[in-house]
């Protein structure tokens, strides 16, 4: 009995030993993360940018070929720490710029099929339908690999390449095909400036002259614009067998009238963007529904597919918690049947990304 009472004794001073009430010891669990909010907690890799940095960014998403004055002008900092800061985001990979065809004008020529590929598919079948050139896009989600596929051959075409994909050693669980692509990876923005420095960016970069280019030309300047869409204009006349007034003119005006779109990506974990989903959803009027996604701040991607859930909608968010005021903020006709987690993206726009976002290589886009 003199044993009993000593152990209760002893376990019930040891608290106080350690200089510890059970209070106490409650409070210090309650600091540690929980499940719930673990996702918000930052992990080791690329540095977080800056408002600078990100100002920076967000200009070159309007206007990526402004001038270091004009986008000095609209962030409030001199052009030499503008161009410094942009050169150190290049050289860490944590931004980059891209030249894009917009919907105008491929959608009529080209179809698109999201393609959803077995979890089992190895790193290695990945990496090589990554490598494609018509494929757009790649993310590991918690269903599997989905891979946004293009051909401008018809539908027959596009069943070609998942077949192919197929043959590389991937099984193919899922494939729908897009009746349309509301928004893509390109039209996203950070929205960081507000409207009066947009202003600054958009009122000097209108052409004197609308009327779009020749299809063909527009096509050679996207050729050109490829490597480097803040290629000089003299570089571009050169390329162009023109003269210099003449290719900047032909580059406002093609950018201007929707044909090309020249922007700005990022490494989205950087910006504070760790997380990511993808939303299957349906609504009595898909196309209004399509258009309300597509004004959503974290949407990035938004198609109407050809299936019992046709809604299709990728969203980036700083944490899984924000998730439920999204699909509110979509409206109460839309019904989200299904979402997935994106685990990381592993292709975007021809930028092939590390863990961390960054880029880490490029595959030009043909379709």
């Amino acid at each position: 009995m003199a044993s009993s009472v000593m152990l209760m004794a002893l376990r019930l001073g040891r608290g106080r030993m350690l200089g510890l009430s059970r209070l106490e010891s409650f409070r210090s669990r309650a600091r540690l993360p929980t499940i719930r909010h673990m996702d918000a907690v930052e992990s080791d890799g690329p540095r977080m940018l800056g408002e600078l940095d990100l100002a920076i960014v967000h200009t070159l998403q309007i206007d990526a070929r402004a001038p270091w004055t004009r986008v000095a002008a609209a962030v409030g900092a001199d052009a030499a720490t503008v161009a410094r800061h942009w050169q150190a985001l290049r050289d860490e990979s944590l931004a980059w710029l891209t030249a894009w065809p917009t919907p105008e004008r491929w959608s009529s020529t080209t179809d698109v099929a999201v393609v959803l590929l077995d979890p089992r598919t190895t790193p290695a079948v990945i990496d090589e339908v990554a490598a494609r050139p018509w494929a757009l896009s790649l993310d590991e989600t918690s269903a599997g690999c989905l891979a946004l596929v293009a051909g401008a051959g018809g539908l027959p075409l596009l069943g070609e390449r998942v077949r192919e994909i197929a043959a590389l050693g991937a099984r193919v669980r899922r494939m729908d095909v897009a009746a349309a692509i509301i928004a893509e990876d390109s039209e996203w923005r950070l929205r960081v400036l507000s409207r009066q420095q947009q202003r600054v960016l958009r009122d000097a970069g209108r052409p004197d002259e609308a009327r779009p280019p020749r299809p063909d030309v527009v096509a050679e300047l996207a050729e050109v614009l490829d490597d480097d869409p803040r290629m000089p204009a003299a570089a571009v006349a050169k390329a162009l067998g023109v003269s210099e007034a003449t290719a900047r003119r032909t580059v406002d005006r093609a950018v201007f009238a929707g044909q090309l779109r020249l922007g700005c990506d990022l490494a989205m974990p950087a910006a504070g963007y760790r997380r990511g989903a993808v939303l299957w959803a349906r609504a009595a009027d898909a196309d209004g529904a399509a258009g309300l996604a597509a004004r959503l701040p974290e949407a990035h991607r938004v198609g109407i597919l050809v299936g019992r859930a046709p809604l299709f909608v990728c969203v980036r968010a700083r944490s899984l918690t924000d998730l439920q005021r999204i699909e509110m903020s979509w409206g109460s006709e839309v019904e989200v049947v299904d979402r997935w987690t994106v685990l990381r993206s592993i292709k975007r726009n021809g930028h092939l990304l590390d863990a961390e976002g960054r880029s880490a290589g490029r595959v030009p886009l043909r379709w």
